[in-house]
């Protein structure tokens, strides 16, 4: 009875050890008599489960048999035996009908199944999200277009989209035109591009967000806007540069969307959040240098204020509950200091802003609601100068928050890495 038991046992744990060998990376050292015998064992049983239903009673326990006999012989490692069966299995199943796998089914399998891991990876624990704009900047790079006088080599090109993540662009105006729009638009889920439109039906398309386009014209003199925050688009010459730049793709940065199932958000990380129910139009007149931020559908700030939290802003201080923030994030936008922006936490005055919710009019609080979907939170970006946030269109709820940024995954640039 011992013997039994300690047999069992011992079988068991030889099971345990086995499947830890063949289902990690390990079965990547297996021997090749292994590879081959698992996968006949593997082929062997899906082709009983799909098919049992219609083999003879005869070919059923052939079958079974012989797959019982290859994982013995996988369990003791015994190598004779299991090249002996994985050959049987080979001469006795692969003419039975359905034995042998379409390859191009396979295929189409194994993209499916890809495909549903990474949905739920990306749905449940970890997404990847795009920095667009300069909101954050310089703790996380937005999309940027830079003027160049020449197109570089191959090489440097190649260089600089392996380092920075960049692109170069050139266009050359094939006849007189003029600029009568500019709409940006996603890419493959986490590119951006905006495409130019002329008046004679011409186009050229960028990979950029669009107010990073429209900051390029300005300084090109091709774009201008009004004092009523219009933009008046210009004309072009046969011959003429309509474009000739360097691109930088925005930070890709990975969410942890797992991490909030177990703790409450905190003040001073960068977080990630969705827009429904926020009114993100509701900004400043005129203030153009941020209208591409309008239409996202998710944004990354900094988490400034968590519920309960009285806030307000003096020019260049944050204060939270009557002190100045005392996170570190927080204080670097406060201190100035290159290459953070020279006005740190920017005052809306309420004359010129007479919706917005943070103005210089006083604090406000944060709701600490008993229905926790409903409890607010204050997101306002590192650059605020350029951040559509908080300030503006109030308060962030618990629904909205899909997690803290946690990684950022390329380019490879000195922003490789975790999160500040």
């Amino acid at each position: 009875m011992y013997n039994a038991e300690q047999n069992k046992t011992m079988s068991l744990l030889k099971t345990i050890a086995n499947g830890f060998v063949d289902k990690t990376f390990l079965a990547w050292f297996s021997p090749k008599w292994r590879k081959l015998g698992r996968e006949a064992a593997d082929s062997l049983q899906r082709f009983i489960n799909t098919y049992r239903h219609k083999l003879k009673p005869e070919e059923l326990a052939e079958c079974s048999t012989m797959l019982q006999d290859i994982r013995t012989a996988l369990l003791h490692w015994n190598a004779e035996e299991t090249d002996r069966l994985t050959k049987l299995i080979s001469l006795h199943c692969e003419p039975l009908p359905g034995f042998k796998r379409n390859e191009v089914l396979e295929m189409v399998e194994s993209f499916f199944v890809i495909m549903v891991v990474f949905l739920g990876i990306r749905t449940y624990y970890a997404q990847p999200f795009r920095i667009p704009t300069g909101s954050m900047q310089p703790t996380l790079n937005g999309i940027i277009v830079h003027h160049v006088d020449e197109i570089p080599s191959a090489p440097k090109r190649w260089w600089d989209t392996l380092t920075l993540g960049s692109s170069y662009v050139e266009a050359v105006s094939d006849s007189n035109k003029t600029l009568v729009g500019i709409e940006d638009h996603p890419k493959w889920l986490l590119f951006t591009e905006t495409v130019l439109t002329f008046d004679d039906g011409s186009t050229v398309t960028l990979p950029s967000a669009k107010g990073a386009v429209i900051q390029y014209l300005q300084e090109s003199g091709k774009i201008r806007q009004t004092p009523s925050g219009a933009l008046k688009l210009g004309s072009f010459r046969q011959g003429e540069t309509i474009i000739r730049a360097r691109v930088d793709a925005g930070d890709m940065v990975i969410v942890n969307r797992f991490a909030y199932h177990f703790r409450q958000p905190q003040r001073g990380e960068t977080f990630v959040f969705d827009t429904r129910g926020i009114n993100t139009s509701m900004q400043a007149p005129g203030a153009g240098q941020i209208e591409d931020q309008m239409a996202g559908t998710h944004y990354i700030k900094r988490l400034c204020g968590v519920p309960g939290d009285t806030l307000f802003i003096d020019t260049p201080t944050l204060f939270v509950n009557g002190e100045p923030a005392k996170e570190h994030g927080m204080q670097r936008v406060m201190d100035r200091k290159a290459p953070y922006n020279p006005v740190g936490y920017q005052q809306l005055p309420k004359s010129r802003n007479p919706l917005a919710f943070l103005t210089d009019a006083g604090p406000v609080q944060l709701h600490d609601n008993a229905d926790p979907n409903l409890r607010e939170y204050m997101a306002l970006g590192d650059n605020t100068v350029k951040s559509l946030d908080s300030r503006f269109w109030g308060p962030v709820h618990q629904y909205n928050v899909l997690g803290p940024a946690w990684f950022t995954l390329w380019p490879f640039t000195s922003h490789w890495g975790s999160v500040d």
